[in-house]
C-alpha cells in the first residue's frame, strides 16, 4: 500500500475531518479553552526565537504544539547546529531549552514578513498538517529556500502527504519510499530515529527487575483505527494475559474513559500515573503504538495484538517488524552508530 492522499493536504484534511467529527468538535473546544485568548488583528500570534552561532548558515526550525514527540525531535537538533538558528513558535509556546539568554525572542505578526530577507539557508519542521509548520513551508517554498520534514512517528497509509519539495529525513529507506509514494521531487534522507537511538543507549532494563506482567498500550484516538475495534483489542488482551492497561496521551474522551471504565469494572488494572517508554519495566503490547520498538530497543519483550486486524495493518507490522502476541517477540529495529540529530544537523548546514 502507499499513502491514501500522497499529494493533497486539503484531501487529506477532509478525510481527517470525517473520522469522530464530533470527537474533534469536542477536542478543539478543549485546547481553545486551554489557550490564551486569541489575539486581535494587528497583535502578534507568532514568536520567533534567534539564537546567534559561528557558522555560515542560518536554519529554520517550525515548531507546532501538538505534542511533545515532534518537538523533541526537533529541539534534539539544536546542539549540532553551528550556525545561526530560528526557531518559529505559536505565541505562549513554552520551551524551556529556549529560554537561556543565548537566546532572543521577538513577537510576529506575519511570518513570511518576518522571515524575509533574513539569510535562511534551509528549513525543518515535522510536516505541514499543522498551523506552524504550513506557514514554513509555504514561505520556504515561494522564496526557494530548501526545506526538510524530520519523521517523528511510525508511518501508515493515513500519514498525511508531504510538502512539495521537500527532502524527508525518514528512519529507513523503506519509510521514506512509504511516505514518499512515488513522487520524484520528494528526495528521501535514511538518518533513523532519533527517539530509538536514544532508547538504545538509556540504561538496561535488568533481568532481574523486570516486571512479570504486560503493559498494553492503548490507542482509540488513533484515526487509523475504528474505535471498537481498538477497544475490543485492549479488553481481550488485558482479560486474557492479565495485562494491565495504559490509556495513549490522547485518549481523553468520552468513549475513552468509558473504555477505561468497563476494564476497571472487568478487573483490569488501568496504569496511573502513565509510564513513559524509559520506565517500561516488563512486557510490552499494543496494536501499533511505538511503544513496541522502544521496548524492543530496550531488550524488553514486545508484541502487537489486534484480532480482525485489517489488511494495512499487517503489513503495517511486517514492514517494521512487529511480531503478534503468542509468537516470537519483536526484534529491536536496527539503531545507527550516529546520532540521527547531529546527522539532520550536518544535512542542514550542507555538511553531509
Amino acid at each position: 500500500m502507499a499513502l491514501i492522499h500522497p499529494h493533497s493536504l486539503e484531501r487529506w484534511e477532509e478525510w481527517r475531518a470525517t473520522r469522530r467529527p464530533a470527537a474533534a468538535v469536542r477536542s478543539a473546544a478543549s485546547r481553545l479553552l486551554r489557550r490564551p485568548s486569541p489575539a486581535a488583528p494587528g497583535e502578534p500570534t507568532f514568536t520567533l526565537h534567534t539564537r546567534e552561532g559561528t557558522g555560515s548558515s542560518r536554519i529554520l526550525l517550525g515548531i507546532d504544539p501538538s505534542g511533545p514527540t515532534g518537538q523533541d525531535d526537533l529541539l534534539s537538533v539544536l546542539p549540532y547546529l553551528h550556525g545561526d538558528v530560528d526557531v518559529l513558535t505559536p505565541v505562549g509556546t513554552e520551551l524551556p531549552l529556549l529560554e537561556s539568554a543565548e537566546w532572543t525572542h521577538r513577537p510576529v505578526i506575519e511570518p513570511s514578513a518576518a522571515l524575509a530577507g533574513r539569510g535562511i539557508t534551509a528549513v525543518l519542521t515535522t510536516g505541514w498538517e499543522h498551523r506552524v509548520g504550513r506557514e514554513v513551508h509555504s514561505w520556504a517554498l515561494h522564496a526557494d529556500v530548501p526545506n526538510a520534514v524530520v519523521q517523528v512517528g511510525t508511518v501508515t497509509p493515513f500519514s498525511a502527504p508531504l510538502p512539495p519539495r521537500t527532502t524527508l529525513l525518514a528512519w529507513t529507506e523503506a519509510d521514506g519510499q512509504f511516505r514518499r509514494s512515488g513522487r520524484r521531487e520528494i528526495e528521501v534522507r535514511a538518518v533513523g530515529s532519533q527517539r530509538l537511538w536514544e532508547a538504545s543507549h538509556g540504561d538496561p532494563v535488568d533481568d532481574a527487575a523486570q516486571d512479570e506482567q504486560p503493559l498494553f498500550l492503548g490507542q482509540l484516538s488513533a484515526l487509523e483505527l475504528p474505535r471498537r475495534l481498538a477497544a475490543a483489542a485492549a479488553l481481550s488482551f488485558c482479560r486474557t494475559a492479565d495485562a494491565r492497561y495504559q490509556p495513549g496521551a490522547e485518549d481523553t474522551d468520552r468513549f475513552s474513559r468509558a473504555t477505561a471504565a468497563l476494564l476497571r469494572r472487568r478487573g483490569v488494572t488501568v496504569q496511573e500515573p502513565p509510564l513513559a517508554p524509559a520506565e517500561f519495566r516488563g512486557p510490552v503490547v499494543s496494536i501499533m503504538s511505538d511503544g513496541v520498538l522502544e521496548a524492543a530497543v530496550r531488550g524488553l519483550p514486545a508484541w502487537v495484538h489486534c484480532p480482525h486486524a485489517p489488511d494495512w495493518l499487517h503489513e503495517y507490522w511486517e514492514r517494521y517488524g512487529m511480531r503478534p502476541y503468542g509468537g516470537p517477540t519483536t526484534t529491536a529495529p536496527p539503531v545507527g552508530a550516529d546520532e540521527p540529530a547531529r546527522l539532520i544537523a550536518q544535512i542542514l548546514e550542507g555538511d553531509a
